[in-house]
């Protein structure tokens, strides 16, 4: 394979195909192998630079741009002195930058400290983002060194403070995990400070839960029983997540957990608004400085049709800021993806409805 002396630019299509297509493009046989597993929604493209690859991805309805891996191509291991890996780098980092100059941020992954890929996303403007809070899932896919990864930032324009990220610790805690981001943010908690484990999201949980996950209310309720100051937005009464998948409580008992929430959270002073919502009163709630934790299809974030809550901390120019505590870290998505991830307005109010018996939307918002 001839060195490449220019930089190029190759999307990868996600599926059966795609570590056929990266070892074509002279990456090597482990790389390509799990490079190839990512999900079927997301966004990947492969830059090369002589013996030097990158590859970016992101979700594809993501307005952010993640770099989550290097490597050598084949004919490195004989032709590429030591020095001139670091420029090589920063040719590609360049590239990715330069491609995406309306991404409010850009991400990239390291999994060896002090090394030339360090160095040179340093030289292009990128900040190590340190300890973010408790970015990991108690399951172990050690296949793709989720335990090693430090995650890297450069916002294209001014910045914002990160809060603190929790990865949820199961697949059902997605609510719950949500719920610690947002009690940590609204005490000033530092991501430092926040280690949290499954005790406290369990906690949360076996509050908040009718069904497998949790509903608007009993989340609320939680939340307000901790401080918090909360309104609960939904387009109309009853349930609108947890009906239809099969459980040990049938949907008249869950209908009945359900409205012993909606009284819990109105007698701890939780305000309700029942009724249609739209972009304009979500663009108007963060503007405002407020948060939320929204319910969400995420059909049309990772291809996976399943409720799911995300929380959403920020605002910048059209885009909100948004912690998914979920990853898809089988398929080797690591957390810097979904740690500050970068959504259209629109895009997040298009994927914030669930649709069971009726199509629903449901948000909690958090005050100061």
């Amino acid at each position: 394979m001839s060195a490449r002396h220019s930089v190029e630019a190759t999307p990868i299509t996600p599926g059966g195909g795609a570590r056929d297509q990266l070892l074509a493009l002279g990456v090597t046989d482990h790389d390509a192998q799990l490079w190839a597993m990512m999900g079927p929604a997301v966004s990947a493209t492969l830059w090369t630079y002589r013996d030097h690859a990158l590859l970016e991805t992101h979700r594809a309805t993501s307005a952010h741009r993640t770099i989550s891996a290097t490597c050598l191509l084949h004919e490195a291991a004989t032709t590429t002195e030591n020095d001139t890996h670091t420029p090589r780098w920063e040719t590609l980092i360049q590239a990715v930058i330069d491609s995406a100059p309306n991404a409010p941020l850009i991400k990239a992954v390291s999994r060896e400290t002090n090394s030339r890929w360090e160095a040179a996303l340093r030289s292009r403007g990128f900040a190590p983002a340190g300890v973010v809070g408790s970015p990991l899932s108690i399951e172990e896919h050690s296949d793709h060194g989720h335990a090693l990864v430090r995650a890297w930032l450069r916002w294209n324009g001014p910045g914002v403070p990160i809060p603190a990220y929790v990865r949820q610790k199961t697949e059902f805690t997605c609510g719950p995990a949500s719920a610690l981001m947002a009690l940590a943010h609204a005490c000033g908690a530092v991501p430092a400070q926040v280690s949290h484990g499954l005790v406290e999201e369990m906690e949360l949980w076996r509050e908040a839960t009718y069904s497998l996950g949790v509903g608007p209310y009993g989340l609320a309720s939680s939340l307000a029983r901790r401080g918090l100051a909360v309104e609960v937005l939904v387009t109309h009464d009853g349930p609108v997540v947890g009906l239809m998948r099969a459980h040990a409580a049938s949907p008249a008992v869950r209908r009945a957990i359900h409205d012993q929430h909606v009284d819990e959270a109105r007698g701890l002073g939780v305000h309700d608004r029942i009724g249609p919502a739209s972009l304009k009163d979500l663009r108007g709630a963060l503007a405002s400085g407020k948060r939320a934790i929204m319910l969400v299809d995420l059909e049309n974030l990772n291809g996976e049709p399943t409720p799911h809550w995300v929380y959403v901390w920020g605002i910048v120019g059209d885009c909100a800021l948004v912690h998914d505590p979920w990853n898809d870290e089988q398929f080797g998505e690591t957390w810097v993806e979904t740690w500050a991830e970068a959504l259209t307005l629109e895009q997040l109010w298009e994927s914030a409805q669930w649709e069971e018996t009726a199509r629903a939307r449901a948000c909690i918002l958090v005050t100061r």
